[in-house]
């Protein structure tokens, strides 16, 4: 009898988001939560953020693309690329997005050249990374110097329901430390009113660049 073979947290996950790719933007969940975290991160990379408007933006774990799309509206001549793993997911947001590119890839290996990005972003998929250190440490690499990272993921008090997924919530301290040791520099964390969301607002170190 041949063994059962049991697919790994991040292959179910991948499987699950391919599944609700065709529905995910009229999900609830958009004006519930995805729709206000995407204000709150591009509000404040308006106000804290590059003095500049960026000319490439990537977003790390991009759905169906409309973080991208969004922040098109304040930067409308900046270079739009986005990845994620479910084939299905990328393949929505390139029939929604068509000024966008778009690429299958995971937060550990980024398909960008060295110091390329002015801005990237990452909107509640930190938690299903499976080396959340080495993408850190990925998006170090993708952003020029002095560039930015706005990261916006679900808050310590559902580790223990994610924990339950196989997901890895992480603290405020652990994401600083996290960032620390790839280059990173926290500038700013704060929380939705809903208190489920943390935003990291972080910029590349100059020593990172050198």
């Amino acid at each position: 009898m041949e063994d059962k073979i049991v697919p790994s947290k991040s292959a179910r996950d991948v499987e699950r988001f391919n599944r609700w790719a065709p529905s995910y933007d009229q999900s609830v969940m958009q004006r519930l939560l995805f729709g206000p975290v995407h204000s709150k991160m591009l509000g404040l990379l308006i106000a804290k953020g590059p003095k500049n408007p960026p000319r490439r933006i990537i977003d790390v774990g991009c759905g169906t693309g409309r973080l991208l799309h969004a922040a098109s509206v304040y930067w409308p001549e900046a270079e739009l690329l986005g990845v994620d793993p479910a084939e299905q997911m990328i393949s929505e947001a390139k029939r929604l997005n068509p000024k966008a590119i778009f690429k299958l890839a995971t937060s550990e290996s980024l398909p960008f050249p060295d110091q390329t990005a002015d801005i990237v972003l990452s909107s509640i998929s930190f938690h299903h990374w499976s080396d959340q250190r080495k993408g850190l440490q990925e998006i170090a690499r993708v952003l020029r110097p002095d560039g930015w990272f706005c990261l916006a993921d679900l808050t310590f008090r559902l580790a223990k329901w994610c924990e339950r997924f196989g997901h890895k919530i992480r603290s405020r301290q652990q994401i600083r430390a996290l960032a620390f040791g790839a280059g990173l520099s926290v500038l700013q964390q704060q929380n939705l009113r809903m208190r489920f969301v943390l935003i990291t607002l972080a910029q590349k170190s100059l020593a990172t660049a050198s």
